[in-house]
């Protein structure tokens, strides 16, 4: 399978295609899908070792072998003028990691805006000859996914208005 034929398996699914599994809270359990990082002192003695998880995992009922896990933290105080421009103004970001074969594939970012209300993919910033920002897009195929990571789609397509992101055609996970 190449990336591009993952790709479009993704993007063939909706919603219900996919068994979700929650990874947080009391009794939830672990995702298996971990980072780890190692902290030490400044003379390089041991100090501790951080273990955090994505919250929730994905699989494609279809075809076992592909996974999405998303929910580890990329940065948890996100402060972009479009993202931080809702009711509530925090905003914060977190890794999606696509997996086949449990072999990590593609990785992108989302950002949770308005308290984490919504789930938007992380858009790219749209520049004039002068490098100065004259809008924000993502990908339709980007788009299309990220409607999977988010429980309300209606409520998506609003905050990816209100977000003023512009869906365009170009390519996605190459």
């Amino acid at each position: 399978m190449t990336l591009n034929d993952y790709k479009n398996l993704i993007l063939d699914t909706e919603e219900n295609d996919w068994t979700k599994i929650g990874c947080s809270g009391a009794g939830a359990g672990p995702s298996y899908k971990n980072s780890m990082s190692v902290w030490t002192k400044g003379d390089g003695e041991f100090h501790n070792i951080e273990v955090v998880s994505h919250y929730e995992v994905m699989s494609l009922k279809k075809d076992l072998l592909v996974s999405v896990a998303y929910g580890i933290t990329h940065n948890d105080d996100f402060v972009e003028g479009w993202a931080n421009a809702f009711a509530d103004s925090h905003a914060s970001s977190s890794f999606i990691d696509f997996f086949y074969s449990n072999q990590m594939v593609y990785r992108d970012i989302y950002v949770s805006v308005d308290g984490g209300r919504a789930n938007l993919p992380l858009p790219s910033m749209k520049l004039d000859d002068s490098y100065n920002v004259v809008g924000l897009e993502i990908s339709r195929d980007k788009y299309e996914f990220f409607k999977n990571i988010n429980s309300d789609i209606s409520e998506y397509d609003r905050y990816i208005s209100m977000a003023k992101i512009s869906i365009v055609d170009k390519d996605w996970m190459v």
